[in-house]
């Protein structure tokens, strides 16, 4: 119970955070991750799909044939060092879809 609720609040929080304009918006796959992975938990499977969508097929709509260490959808360009010569562009902690679909695969179809 105290997981669930847990996941609940994480959800809750990471997409109020979300919403707000004066906000760093979430940028990492590092985040997106456990934001995707909480909404998940709380059965909130077709945000969580749009979420993916959103943030890794935005990427791979701008050419990426791998995961990038940042990624902004409203910035493309965005470096984490202030100068998009100096991102990860294969970057191991961009890997989550293939967690995800491995561990929520069966909700993610559903929802």
């Amino acid at each position: 119970m105290k997981k669930a609720l847990a996941w609940i609040l994480a959800a809750a929080l990471l997409d109020r955070a979300a919403r707000q304009d004066d906000l760093v918006g979430m940028t990492t796959p590092y985040l997106y991750h456990h934001y995707v992975q909480a909404l998940l938990e709380c059965g909130e499977t077709r945000c969580a799909a749009r979420a993916l969508c959103h943030y890794w097929g935005g990427m791979i709509q701008r050419g990426a044939d791998t995961f990038w260490e940042l990624f902004d959808p409203e910035d493309p360009l965005a470096s984490p060092y202030g100068s998009r010569m100096a991102n990860s562009y294969c970057h191991a902690w961009s890997c989550t879809p293939a967690y995800l679909l491995r561990q929520y695969g069966e909700l993610l179809r559903e929802g």
